[in-house]
């Protein structure tokens, strides 16, 4: 479920990576699990940096983050809302 231009997501969204602008962004994670995000990636937003930027962290059944890494709001998918 997309949102559109008039609305943004919150912290503790989960998100699917819809769109890649740039697929070899900057990302951290835990060692020997890091890689750069895929489209299809699910992820949870740790961090609003403003209404169209957010830090986004993907974790591994492990635990083990498979990246942390900034996203513009277009590149993005609701999955599912943080529960208030």
């Amino acid at each position: 479920m997309a949102r559109s231009a008039a609305t943004t997501f919150r912290e503790l969204d989960v998100v699917r990576v819809a769109s890649l602008k740039t697929p070899t962004r900057e990302v951290t994670g835990s060692r020997g699990a890091s890689r750069h995000p895929i489209i299809g990636d699910i992820g949870t937003i740790v961090h609003a940096l403003g209404p169209a930027h957010f830090i986004v962290e993907c974790v591994d059944a492990d635990g083990h983050t498979v990246w942390l890494a900034d996203f513009e709001l277009d590149e993005l998918d609701l999955r599912a809302p943080a529960v208030p």
